[in-house]
């Protein structure tokens, strides 16, 4: 019978079910009972549980940082720096166009729309035929 009632506690436990009083009663099981084997695992968690629970903290001197610690955060930061001004060196904006650039510049805008009505035809001709196997299926 109280191995019935441990087993759905168990089964309500790794649901996320139990209420404290009810975990209370399974830390309390697994700690003072002889275990079944197949609940042997529950018993190292409800141990490491109990163990842990009694720890207290324990306010100690504050860490002090050795010459190493300081060189590493130097080094990292110097680091930070060269990293933000290689990204700005390479992304600064483009100089100005020239007259030159600017009349191939239009000859590339004539070329797009070339392009685009190409394409234009081109998709009507395929919608054209997407209708017709439409008719087949």
């Amino acid at each position: 019978m109280e191995l019935n009632r441990i087993e759905k506690l168990l089964s309500r436990y790794e649901e996320g079910e139990t209420t404290l009083s009810e975990e209370k009663e399974l830390r309390e099981y697994f700690i003072e009972e002889e275990i079944p084997e197949h609940l042997e695992t529950y018993a190292l968690l409800f141990k490491f549980q109990s163990q842990e629970s009694r720890t207290t903290y324990k306010e100690s001197e504050p860490l002090e940082l050795d010459k190493r610690n300081y060189r590493f955060a130097w080094t990292s930061i110097a680091a930070v720096i060269i990293v933000a001004l290689v990204f700005f060196y390479f992304n600064q904006p483009q100089a100005s166009l020239t007259n030159s650039e600017m009349s191939s510049i239009t000859e590339q805008e004539q070329a797009l729309e070339r392009t685009k009505q190409t394409l234009k035809m081109v998709s009507a001709m395929m919608n054209e035929g997407a209708a017709d196997l439409v008719y087949l299926q």
